[in-house]
């Protein structure tokens, strides 16, 4: 008889499973919505929908929703906070401010808050309240890493350099996986061709390898110092990355032009580009000098027309197809 004996664990084992089916049933807008209907001040159902508006671009019914959230739980910040971040994603700066005055009225210890005002003004180009809000922050966190970067960007953009890069290092002190730190410091001594750039290039490139900005700032690095088969082979792996990214092989096809001259090579890069991108008019006119070296004017007129095309107010352009038909007429 031990079969009577395991039915009523069969049957717990069925009710289990069906109760876990049902836990993992994945929520949609639709049923999330009826479920709102009966219970419209449940916060987690909210969120739940929130976020899904989200992840289907539908910005406006999350702000909506949190709108709602916010006027169940108006002493809660991180609704001010999230509303705040999705207005200053559509453009709504003025609406983020009044949010996170509100949001610092409820928790004025959140150094976050204080961060993201700072961003505020940092897109106002405010620079000095940008220093403060980073400021009150720091006083809140002093090992806030976010704090430091926005307080050296706003440096940075004063042209207040020994104090961008002290903030910026500090920020690496206290975060070293901070990526754009890591941009910032080397865009500022690659302004001073200080080698220090490929340092802190190669450290956001070990945080991301996959990440193209901070290959090429490198190579534009190494192009601007003379450092020239570090550049192409710097490019060369952005092409690795992404064969489709023109700006790699016009760097190259630069390279090969104007330093290097050698026309071939620089010819099959520049093509490259305009294959990439077929409204890249300075590959088209770069290209047609090369041809124009060669003495195939006949294809650098082609190009510099083609450049004209894209843009025909193009000086350089206006000025090297007068030049080529002025040679062709000559030779005839």
């Amino acid at each position: 008889m031990q079969y009577f004996k395991l039915l009523p664990l069969l049957i717990l084992f069925l009710l289990a499973s069906c109760n876990n089916d049902d836990n993992n049933k994945v929520d949609s807008i639709e049923s999330l919505s009826i479920k709102l209907e009966n219970d419209p001040h449940n916060l987690v159902l909210l969120e739940k929908r929130k976020s899904l508006y989200l992840a289907h671009k539908n910005n406006d019914k999350a702000i909506a929703d949190l709108q709602h959230c916010i006027n169940i739980a108006p002493d809660s910040s991180k609704y001010y906070i999230e509303l705040a971040d999705l207005f200053m994603k559509n453009g709504k700066a003025n609406n983020t401010l009044a949010l996170l005055e509100k949001a610092a009225k409820v928790n004025p210890n959140d150094a976050n808050i204080w961060n993201k005002v700072a961003e505020i003004y940092l897109l106002y180009k405010k620079y000095n309240e940008v220093i403060k809000f980073s400021n009150k922050a720091l006083s809140l966190d002093k090992y806030n890493d976010k704090a430091f970067f926005i307080k050296g960007y706003a440096f940075k953009e004063l042209e207040n350099y020994d104090a961008a890069i002290k903030n910026f290092q500090q920020c690496l002190n206290n975060n070293p996986d901070n990526y754009n730190a890591n941009i910032e410091l080397g865009s500022i001594y690659s302004k001073q061709k200080n080698e220090l750039a490929i340092t802190y290039y190669n450290n956001a490139i070990k945080l991301d390898t996959s990440a193209i900005n901070a290959y090429y700032n490198l190579g534009l690095y190494y192009q601007n110092n003379d450092y020239l088969n570090e550049a192409i082979s710097t490019y060369n792996v952005i092409i690795e990355i992404d064969s489709m990214f023109p700006n790699s092989y016009y760097n190259i096809g630069y390279i090969y032009l104007e330093l290097l001259k050698v026309p071939d090579m620089a010819v099959y890069n520049f093509t490259k580009a305009i294959q990439a991108n077929p409204y890249y008019k300075e590959a088209y006119f770069n290209r047609a000098l090369c041809f124009e070296e060669v003495g195939n004017v006949v294809q650098a007129h082609k190009d510099y027309k083609k450049a004209l095309t894209i843009d025909p107010e193009y000086e350089s352009a206006i000025e090297a197809l007068n030049r080529v038909e002025t040679t062709m007429y000559e030779t005839k």
